[in-house]
């Protein structure tokens, strides 16, 4: 029999997955009642949830939701304009809700102790832990997304080189910088569902950021200097064995390209949105893979863990996404944008780049004040025409993207830096800012010239 308690959270994971479906059905038939219907769900979760979120989480929620009444009433918003303020980032909740899917393959299909098998034996070497635990949770996050830190630093308890600051930065850094590029990331979401860009425009120049941001990780904490604790160890396994997990790991980066590059293909070949293409093939890719597989039992097992389990764990962000989006839409109303763009035009009149450090600092700040970097890359992006500004939509999406990555390192209030400090016992603040603020910052200043270098 289950608690009253485990009764209501899966309630609460059952009602705000129907989101996933209103988003399904907008896409499919767009038309007013099934808006109105979206909206007012959007509505009831809002209500539902929010009296049961705590802490700073609850205030800035809360304030958000307040003030973006108060403009809407202000001035003069019609019912219409009310709905579609309270569906402003329904795309970014639907890859919220539909990509943790995708890790079910990933885990039915014995890939994580593969992992062990084939790096165990070399992670007391600190350049190895480093640069590996980088860009395994570079590579995994991509489709896994915050799943992605578990799955590593799980891996690095092989290792007996007790340093915590190596750890977290490595799995950190190599994480946040999937956020540049990765189209399974509810960032990549708002920006494509806000700017009439498209994924596959700015793949390269994205691929080619996260790959600089890794470098510098890397020589900012110099693993190199750390004292190598042993030999590498042989594991207890045969040779057959061995190679067992080694293919199986070949086939976990197939399985990883494979979604990257239909993702990239269906694009190019609909005329789809980059976010129904992510969420019908989150939904269908584990179906058929499992199903290929034989693991209907470990489907049907993630699939439920994910409604019932996953969804009420996120519900606090989720909500946050939603009133943030409303704000926007409520701030777009207001028509404040116009003067903003009036002022940062006059202020740095033939200037853009001091422009794009302004917002990325911004960002960034915000940030390690303990705002979450969605509320405020959502009225940015939403609200602001970045050609008034003097950038092209292709630069602007990638400074928002990179900016929003990179304020992960540093932010109290994400949820990277809450597991990671969670997971290795450590200080949040620590963990966030005092491990990653030089690092952040000379990221701060190398992207808008990145950005102006390759002419984008």
């Amino acid at each position: 029999m289950k608690t009253l308690a485990e009764t209501g959270r899966d309630r609460q994971g059952a009602i705000i997955a129907l989101l996933a479906l209103g988003y399904i059905l907008l896409e499919l038939f767009p038309s007013h009642s099934i808006k109105t219907m979206v909206s007012l769900a959007i509505m009831m979760i809002i209500l539902l949830v929010l009296p049961m979120i705590r802490g700073s989480l609850m205030v800035i929620s809360a304030v958000l939701l307040t003030a973006g009444i108060f403009l809407m009433a202000m001035y003069g918003a019609t019912w219409e304009e009310w709905l579609k303020a309270s569906r402003v980032n329904l795309t970014l909740v639907a890859i919220f809700l539909f990509t943790p899917l995708l890790g079910i393959p990933v885990r039915t299909g014995g890939y994580v102790e593969a992992l062990k098998t084939v790096m165990a034996g070399k992670m007391d070497n600190p350049n190895f832990l480093f640069a590996g635990s980088s860009l395994l949770s570079h590579i995994l996050g991509v489709v896994l997304n915050i799943g992605a830190i578990s799955i590593v630093h799980e891996l690095t308890k092989a290792s007996r080189i007790e340093n915590k600051r190596m750890v977290a930065s490595s799995i950190n850094r190599g994480f946040i910088s999937t956020i540049f590029w990765s189209p399974y990331f509810s960032a990549m979401a708002l920006i494509l569902s806000s700017l009439p860009v498209k994924w596959g425009d700015i793949l390269f120049y994205a691929l080619g950021l996260s790959l600089i941001a890794l470098i510098i990780s890397y020589a900012f904490e110099r693993p190199y200097t750390v004292k190598n604790v042993g030999e590498e160890r042989e594991e207890p396994l045969s040779e057959g064995e061995r190679k067992k997990a080694v293919w199986k790991v070949v086939e976990l980066f197939l399985l990883l390209f494979l979604m990257v590059a239909v993702v990239l293909v269906a694009e190019k070949l609909t005329t789809s949105s980059m976010t129904f293409i992510i969420c019908i093939l989150s939904a269908m890719f584990p179906l058929v893979w499992c199903g290929l597989k034989r693991e209907w039992g470990g489907y049907k097992r993630e699939f439920k863990h994910h409604v019932f389990v996953g969804i009420p764990r996120m519900k606090k962000e989720i909500v946050l996404f939603l009133i943030a989006g409303f704000f926007s839409g409520a701030f777009v109303k207001s028509g404040w944008s116009t003067f903003i763009v009036e002022g940062l035009n006059g202020a740095f009149s033939g200037h853009q780049i001091a422009i794009a450090y302004l917002i990325a600092f911004a960002i960034v700040t915000t940030a390690v004040m303990g705002l979450h970097p969605i509320v405020v890359v959502t009225i940015v992006a939403t609200s602001i025409d970045p050609l008034k500004l003097g950038f092209s939509y292709e630069f602007f999406a990638i400074l928002l993207l990179s900016s929003w990555g990179i304020s992960n390192t540093v932010s109290p209030a994400t949820a990277v830096n809450n597991l990671l400090s969670a997971l290795l016992k450590e200080d949040l603040f620590k963990v966030s800012v005092h491990w990653n603020l030089k690092f952040a910052l000379v990221m701060l200043i190398i992207i808008p010239i990145y950005l102006k270098w390759v002419g984008i």
